[in-house]
């Protein structure tokens, strides 16, 4: 090869390498599920960790061998923890955390834990009491998912431009910024848009933003309404077509949340009532008009890629 090809050959790896995230740590990750299987794809194919899985059923395990994205699996939690830097709990989170109250003891000093939960109130409580001394943690909260759920519908690339929250909680003995830091760089360099925010704060914003969507889109629907249903309502009701088990340990690990959004759901759907019995259109038009204004408001702030993965 000539100068100049081994010059733009070397500039080629270079620029895979500032792309690669170069650590070598091994992620366990417990529950090879949709966001556990895209977790272990996505770390495969973009960074340098070495990835190790565990499944209730040997054929996912199987699977996740076979196609490259764990180096190990097994239906052995204890086995997983063992051979882990950094576990990652990727189960609902009532299931989450009895078994980190089962397996704590099995943690030592240097290893990280972290999860990927959509409620954290309940699993972090658990962790706190029984995180042995040495061991860090800090949660994280990839916003990507389905309404599919399953390692075969994993993919490497489902935290591509969407949210990755990492949880502070900096009055917690067992939180290290620098773990923090740690997996906010994980994220970004698996293509998410990284949000920082605090541990105290994460379940209730998110029963607004998502679990009472996931309540709303679960009411009665009906077979004929359903045959007369446009986009807008199916994509209203998309949510809820999500696994009822898991749904229902996030809805119940953060129902003190959820309640507080419903009873202003509750306000809202009284005031457009009143409007409706005293046949008041401009008031009508009015509240219609500030929700448009607050919807564009925010679609201001959504970054043009992820309005085009919402079209999907």
């Amino acid at each position: 090869m000539s100068s100049v090809g081994n010059r733009v050959s070397g500039r080629i790896r270079s620029s895979l390498k500032v792309r690669m995230l170069r650590v070598n740590k091994t992620v366990g990750i417990i529950g090879l599920g949709l966001l556990g299987g895209s977790l272990a794809m996505a770390l495969k194919a973009y960074t340098d960790y070495e990835c190790v899985g565990y499944a209730r059923r040997q054929e996912i395990c199987d699977q996740a061998l076979a196609d490259g994205c764990v180096s190990q699996a097994w239906t052995n939690v204890d086995e997983l923890i063992t051979h882990s830097d950094i576990v990652v709990f990727a189960l609902p989170p009532e299931t989450n955390a009895r078994l980190f109250e089962e397996k704590a003891h099995l943690f030592k000093a240097g290893q990280i834990v972290t999860d990927v939960s959509s409620a954290k109130d309940e699993f972090a409580a658990a962790v706190y009491e029984h995180i042995p001394d040495g061991v860090s943690f800090v949660s994280i909260h990839p916003m990507a998912g389905s309404e599919k759920g399953g390692y075969e519908v994993a993919s490497k690339d489902l935290f591509q431009k969407m949210g990755w929250i990492v949880l502070d909680d900096p009055g917690q003995e067992a939180h290290d910024p620098a773990v923090a830091d740690q997996l906010a760089a994980m994220g970004k360099t698996l293509g998410s848009r990284v949000e920082r925010i605090p541990l105290k704060d994460h379940d209730h914003c998110i029963a607004a933003v998502s679990h009472i969507a996931t309540v709303a889109g679960s009411g009665p629907q009906g077979e004929q309404r359903m045959r007369m249903s446009a986009g807008g309502f199916r994509d209203s009701t998309r949510v809820a077509g999500g696994h009822p088990g898991m749904w229902r340990e996030i809805l119940m690990g953060n129902r003190d949340n959820v309640m507080i959004w419903l009873d202003e759901v509750f306000k809202q759907v009284g005031l457009v009532k009143d409007i409706f019995e005293r046949h008041d259109d401009q008031a009508l038009e009015e509240y219609l008009t500030k929700a448009k204004e607050m919807g564009l408001e925010e679609d201001k702030k959504t970054p043009k890629n992820k309005k085009e993965i919402i079209k999907k």
